[in-house]
């Protein structure tokens, strides 16, 4: 598996299991997420540009 396709099923793990926490923790995570991105190389950020954070 590439680095990539690894870093797009990680996230996509992550953000499908967020969803079960309480609506405060999970603000607090996606505030972080979203911090943690933002630094990030330009192809990280595309990687991610897609989050959805919806249910």
């Amino acid at each position: 598996m590439e680095l990539t396709d690894a870093l797009q099923s990680l996230m996509a793990l992550f953000v499908e299991h967020i969803s079960m926490l309480s609506a405060d923790i999970t603000a607090c995570i996606k505030s972080k997420v979203t911090d943690w991105i933002a630094p990030q190389a330009k192809f990280i950020q595309a990687l991610f540009a897609d989050i959805s954070w919806e249910s």
